[in-house]
């Protein structure tokens, strides 16, 4: 499995989103915004987080 790290950032609207980081790619928005970072870190807890991290973990590393 590749190296990664995934980070909550504010985005411009003042709205929190989830981002995947892996070498050598562009971070991938992992499709979810929030109200606020609590929330965004709370959805990093959840089973629907973890599989979108592993879908998008195998769509960049596939290359």
């Amino acid at each position: 499995m590749a190296d990664y790290k995934v980070t909550v950032e504010e985005q411009p609207d003042g709205k929190w989103a989830c981002f995947l980081h892996v070498p050598g790619e562009e971070p991938y928005n992992l499709g979810k915004t929030f109200k606020n970072e609590e929330r965004a870190d709370a959805w990093l807890t959840v089973g629907e987080a973890t599989t979108a991290i592993d879908m998008a973990v195998a769509k960049l590393t596939k290359k």
